[in-house]
């Protein structure tokens, strides 16, 4: 007998990375993933739901994100300070090298006040980094003892044991982003420059030897405007040069009408073939990608999700190869209730392809296998994992509540770049693919299962299945297109 699993095509069944229930009102979020061959960082915030973080949390995988590791942990014994904003990078050129920052926030004087530091570790044991005495942290960049408010770190690693990394400070004046460069993986650091307008957020991506940055922009603030725009570099960061940049209206608020995070100063950023794009959150808080085409100093800004992908849409991230754009982003559908103290609405991770550079993209579909009740208010949740590697998309993604409802989880999956485009523009009616002794059936039309005799042995609506059969030759056929598929 066939048995299946149904799933959202096209993405494998989501692993939860989170190795324990989420009790409590308790959350996971504010998710990263990076990965070089077949080494795989994954790392998230994970709090109690009240007011205390317990840490950042990093899990390893070493056959491409198949088993990972027990995760390891940042945390902070103050009860003054906590643990947030995760990022991590693995080098290129050697995989045994990885990289792990992120903020060690402290109370100040009083409830506004918040100063911070931002930790960076690293290992170079390979699949020894699962054993925390094998790595070495300290203070990324000058260690000012916590006299000014920093913020939103983030890394790229580029070979040769060199690393780049951003975050925000009002170290000298405005809050501004803040460059600094590593020859040495990161046991000393140079400052390369920073913004002179007043800027939050920045990310970093690699388009051949060019690197990028993104960057945000208050300096229209007043007037109810917040800009998005990149830096580049062409002399493997040792400087950079602002290139191109656009505006846009924010409303009221740097927060949506539900999700209680500053959503609208986002802005991740791809790159491909000296084509940039940045995606933000609009005003009317949807997501919409601004695009350079390699020449000029604008953004030309299109809407990701024109119709459907929720009524409030916020973290888009993005990922590219050659002319196309690859999108992910957590979009609103319903209010749900609360959990504890935090406002909870039903809401689904979602994902859609553009083949021509952002311009136009295709109908929202789910990255999650159901949508899923989300806390509004979260105590961090600023990004999820959204990359290209080999072909394939790796994600990961977080504040997805499951089962008992009690707390947030994170999640991981991938599907490649051929399936998801195949399901988007509907290229042909199935995919086929094998794993673990399963056939996996991507299906975007209703299909059959056949014999090599010719008589039916199952029929399916659309959707994504794993299947057992019995040993033997058989024949997927859906709207006149038919393929052989041999169950082992």
């Amino acid at each position: 007998m066939l048995t299946y699993i149904f799933l959202d095509a096209p993405f494998t069944a989501e692993v939860k990375l989170n190795t324990w229930n989420a009790t409590n009102c308790s959350q996971n979020s504010e998710t990263d993933i990076k990965k070089v061959g077949n080494t795989v960082l994954a790392t998230w915030i994970r709090s109690d739901g009240v007011l205390n973080v317990d840490g950042n949390y990093l899990r390893m995988s070493f056959d491409g994100g198949n088993t990972w590791s027990a995760p390891l942990n940042y945390s902070s014994n103050n009860p003054q300070c906590w643990i947030g904003d995760p990022a991590i990078a693995i080098q290129p050129d050697n995989p045994n090298v990885m990289l792990f920052a992120g903020m060690i926030y402290c109370q100040g004087q009083n409830p506004n006040d918040v100063r911070g530091e931002v930790y960076f570790c690293r290992c170079t044991a390979g699949t020894g980094c699962t054993n925390a005495g094998n790595w070495s942290c300290g203070i990324l960049g000058p260690n000012d003892n916590w006299a000014y408010f920093k913020d939103k770190p983030w890394l790229l690693a580029i070979g040769n044991n060199t690393v780049l990394a951003n975050y925000t400070t009002d170290k000298y004046g405005n809050p501004s982003l803040v460059i600094y460069r590593s020859t040495n993986n990161g046991a000393n650091w140079t400052e390369i420059g920073r913004t002179n307008w007043p800027a939050t957020v920045g990310y970093w991506t690699k388009d051949g030897n060019t690197i990028y940055m993104s960057y945000n922009d208050f300096t229209n603030v007043n007037n109810g405007q917040i800009g998005v725009g990149f830096l580049r570099s062409t002399n493997n960061g040792n400087s950079f040069q602002d290139v191109a940049w656009t505006f846009f209206n924010f409303g009221q608020s740097t927060s949506c009408p539900n999700y209680q995070r500053p959503a609208k100063i986002h802005d991740n950023i791809t790159a491909s073939n000296n084509k940039v794009a940045i995606a933000f959150v609009d005003g009317n808080c949807k997501a919409r990608i601004g695009v350079w085409t390699g020449s000029g100093n604008n953004l030309n800004v299109y809407q990701i999700a024109p119709t459907g992908g929720g009524s409030q849409q916020v973290l888009p991230m993005v990922a590219s190869s050659g002319n196309k754009i690859f999108a992910q982003w957590q979009g609103r559908i319903s209010s749900y209730g609360s959990c504890g103290n935090f406002n909870v609405g039903t809401w689904s991770t979602y994902w859609a392809v553009s083949n021509d550079w952002g311009q136009t993209w295709s109908s929202p579909q789910r990255v999650s296998s159901s949508d899923h009740p989300f806390t509004e208010n979260p105590l961090g949740h600023d990004y999820n994992g959204w990359i290209i590697e080999g072909g394939r998309i790796y994600t990961t993604w977080s504040n997805d509540y499951r089962g008992s409802q009690a707390g947030t989880n994170v999640y991981y999956s991938y599907t490649s770049t051929t399936s998801l485009e195949e399901v988007a523009f509907k290229k042909k009616p199935f995919s086929i693919s094998y794993k673990e002794g399963f056939v996996i059936i991507n299906a975007f039309k209703p299909f059959s299962i056949y014999s090599i005799d010719g008589k039916v042995v199952n029929s399916y609506g659309s959707g994504i299945y794993k299947l057992k059969n019995k040993q033997g030759l058989y024949f997927i056929v859906s709207e006149g297109y038919k393929e052989k598929v041999i169950f082992k």
